[in-house]
């Protein structure tokens, strides 16, 4: 027998085999199979399954499977029987897809399914099968060619419920009501989508095609729109989120504008590293633009962030309607954060600087920033100040506040574990009435001490400069504060417009020590004294009100009585001075004289107790028109706590309780009816200076 013809018998003998597989494989009813299939995942799960309908398997012309009523037991410790129960799941295959990818989907059909995952006050969970993480990863494994493994080309499915339970909280329902995809003339894959999360309605449509993809959902009131374009490994996006305001209803935060957030821009995958190309947020009034990398193998972040508003109001209502702009050099790697440079301006404000954070089991922190203006004029109105008053003054009602200083754990183990230097200076710092000049502020934490060192000048002269440090001893804090100031005016009482040389000039001169693991124990073991001067000035009446709390806006009104008809008050000099010994602060000088009257105080200051005990007395000056008559209430006390202060008045003559000479610094002619030579005798001020240890009044040079 030949060759050709023995070739020709053996491929008659293959195309008959192939053709009696092929019909084998089209005729065979696998559903004799259906007990095999339920051991097999019964075994791979560990749990029983079961299918009680209809078990079909196609192999010819596409392959395709159908089950019906099919469930997987839960785990054993769940109250509920089923993990999963399956209605009905159709799908179809196409053949060859199963050899070369991806796998096309031709039909998918999926209907009344519910799915518990459930977690126990153990922590375990339902869906863990047994598999080790080995297992799993080596199952996800992509092949590297980047191309979705999957092409769904039409798909119906309804009435899927997937929930979400742990102990002691509610569940968490996610409803499919339908999801029905399709492929329209131009191949693109249309997708239709319905239903409920927490009873909050879903909405979700679009199309995907081998370039763009473009999508629409919904969440409540809550929108998003989205367009990708894929090109030469390049991902165009724009994104549109709206409106914000409906967004801060879902998270429980207030005052987001009802404008809609818009993100667009260019990212890439190359490699390792994700390239981000101007992508641009953008809210009306405001933009964001971020250029920069992502090494996923390096583990860092290379971004230039710039950012641009025209309105500070669209942040917090109430904040004024400047314009405002930032931006940033970022770099990230592990846990060190390095911002250099940064800017910051808002208005004709502005700052720069460089940040670092170097993290560790002891964090180190730099800062370094300078400035030649900040203007917090436009921060400053009427109205806040009012409101800030009535604040204070509910505040002052809030039974549940006991005590100013409290009673929690200061945080040692926070600055025993911190490392950091902070410079900024500030050339000039705009109030209301007042301006600040060459600020520097320079603080540095190490080794469990903090060191805080602040000064700056008076813009009509004078200096101030602070220095304030706590060491961790243990579990205490060790508390020193020194601070002076020397002939300063601030013209914070005095207005904008008033003259340099009408303003007071102030001299502090403080020193404090304490120790302690809370704040009231730090205030109850306060030791040393405050001293506070003032020369001669115009006050202006109104602006003590505005810009001081309730409490003292009452206290200032008593004291003085003409403060209501006058709109300045011209002061002849101030004197305030207090010693601290175990947190009891006595007054050793209160003097206030005016032009035409005089106010003296003496009392105490207990910071164990927080209680207030401190008495004041007016009366007219000689010569000046005044009449005692007008002083109805002279005598006037401040007691309750620094909590809840109180202003009591008692009747005219009448000397409250507690008060005595050494208290008012020596000036015993304010008692036992001794007062009434204040309105024949000359000012007191050069005597009430030398009671305190002070020769002269602060000369403002």
């Amino acid at each position: 027998m030949s060759a050709s013809k023995i070739l020709k018998i053996a491929l008659s003998i293959l195309g008959g085999l192939i053709l009696l597989g092929v019909l084998f494989l089209w005729v065979w009813d696998f559903s004799r199979y259906k007990p095999d299939v339920e051991a097999a995942v019964s075994e791979a799960t560990g749990r029983e399954f079961r299918i009680d309908g209809a078990f079909d398997v196609d192999i010819l012309p596409s392959p395709a499977i159908l089950i019906e009523r099919a469930t997987l037991s839960n785990a054993d410790w769940s109250d509920e029987p089923a993990m999963i129960d399956v209605g009905r799941a159709y799908v179809r295959v196409g053949l060859w897809s199963l050899v070369f990818r991806p796998i096309v989907i031709r039909e998918l059909e999926l209907s009344d399914v519910d799915a518990l995952f459930q977690t126990n006050s153990d922590g375990d969970v339902n869906w863990d099968f047994g598999g080790t993480p080995e297992e799993a990863d080596e199952t996800a494994e992509d092949d590297g060619n980047g191309e979705f493994p999957i092409d769904l080309q039409s798909a119906d499915i309804r009435n899927v419920r997937v929930s979400y339970r742990q102990p002691e909280s509610d569940d968490i329902d996610f409803v499919l009501d339908s999801v029905i995809v399709s492929t329209d003339d131009a191949d693109r894959s249309l997708l239709e989508a319905k239903g409920r999360l927490t009873d909050t309605p879903v909405e979700l449509s679009g199309s995907i095609d081998g370039i763009q993809t473009d999508f629409e959902a919904a969440y409540g009131d809550v929108r998003l729109t989205s367009r990708t374009e894929q090109s030469d490994g390049t991902v165009n996006f724009a994104l549109s989120l709206g409106s914000l305001a409906e967004v801060g209803k879902l998270i429980e935060m207030e005052n987001l504008p009802v404008e809609d957030l818009s993100l667009e821009g260019n990212m890439a995958l190359r490699g390792d590293t994700l390239v981000l190309s101007n992508v641009v947020a953008s809210l009306t009034g405001f933009r964001v633009t971020i250029d920069g990398q992502l090494d996923g193998a390096a583990s860092t972040v290379q971004l230039a962030v710039a950012a641009e508003g025209d309105n500070l109001g669209l942040f917090e209502p109430g904040l004024p309607e400047l314009p405002f702009s930032a931006t940033a050099d970022i770099s990230l790697a592990d846990e060190n954060v390095d911002v250099n440079p940064f800017e910051v301006s808002f208005g004709d404000s502005e700052m720069t600087g460089q940040f670092q954070v170097t993290g560790g089991d002891t964090p180190e922190l730099k800062l370094s920033a300078e400035s030649n203006l900040i203007d917090l004029r436009p921060f400053s109105s009427d109205e806040d100040s009012e409101s800030q008053a009535a604040a204070d003054d509910g505040s002052a009602d809030d039974s549940s506040s006991q005590y100013v200083f409290k009673d929690e754990p200061l945080p040692i183990d926070s600055l025993t574990n911190l490392s950091a230097d902070v410079e900024v200076s500030i050339a000039r710092l705009l109030f209301a009435t007042s301006e600040l000049n060459d600020i520097s502020v320079i603080a540095s934490a190490k080794d469990g001490v903090l060191d805080v060192r602040n000064r700056f000048e008076g813009v009509h002269g004078g200096h101030y400069e602070n220095h304030v440090q706590v060491k961790a001893a243990g579990d205490q804090a060790n508390l020193q504060i020194e601070a002076t100031a020397d002939g300063l005016r601030l013209g914070a009482f005095s207005g904008s417009d008033i003259s340099a040389d009408l303003i007071p000039a102030t001299s502090i001169d403080l020193g404090i020590t304490a120790s302690g693991s809370t704040a009231r124990a730090l205030a109850s073991s306060a030791d040393g004294k405050l001293l506070l001067t003032q020369g001669p000035g115009r006050v202006k009446n109104d602006l003590i009100e505005k810009f001081s709390g309730d409490i003292i806006a009452q206290l200032f009104s008593a004291l003085n009585p003409l403060a209501k008809e006058e709109e300045f008050t011209n002061w002849e000099c101030s004197v305030f001075a207090i010693d601290f010994e175990s947190g009891l602060g006595e007054l050793t000088g209160f003097l206030l004289q005016s032009e035409k009257l005089m106010v003296v105080g003496g009392g105490k200051v207990d910071l164990n107790t927080e209680k207030l005990d401190i008495e004041f007395n007016t009366k007219p000056r000689a010569g000046v028109g005044v009449s005692a008559d007008m002083f109805i209430t002279p005598f006037v006390k401040l007691s309750g706590t620094l909590a809840n202060p109180r202003v009591g008045l008692n009747e005219k003559g009448v000397l409250l309780s507690g008060g005595a000479a050494v208290l008012t610094g020596g000036l015993s002619f304010l008692y036992k009816g001794l007062m009434d030579r204040a309105t024949a005798e000359g000012g007191r001020c050069e005597q009430a200076l030398e009671s305190v240890g002070r020769s002269s009044e602060p000369s403002g040079d």
